[in-house]
């Protein structure tokens, strides 16, 4: 594999209001890393860092930033001492 075919997946987790949100690792406009996102809790959203496009946590929706559609988002209970992020 060359190194320019290397491509990271996965999802992460943020928790919020005592709900875990799995979010994919990546923004889907240019592939920024969302998991060095800011999240911003009062309002439930994550803006990605390379082009500040902001979702919505609960849902996915893209709210603002260059258009590039809905994330993926699921839901599960919070883990027990887990890092809240």
């Amino acid at each position: 594999m060359a190194p320019d075919d290397y491509q990271e997946t996965g999802r992460f987790a943020v928790t919020l209001d005592g709900q875990d949100y799995q979010l994919p690792r990546h923004c889907p406009h240019r592939g920024g890393r969302l998991d060095y996102g800011d999240v911003n809790r009062a309002r439930g959203t994550i803006t990605c860092p390379l082009h500040r496009s902001v979702f919505c946590l609960k849902t996915g929706r893209h709210l603002n930033g260059p258009e590039c559609g809905d994330l993926t988002v699921s839901r599960a209970p919070a883990s027990a001492g887990r890092d809240p992020r």
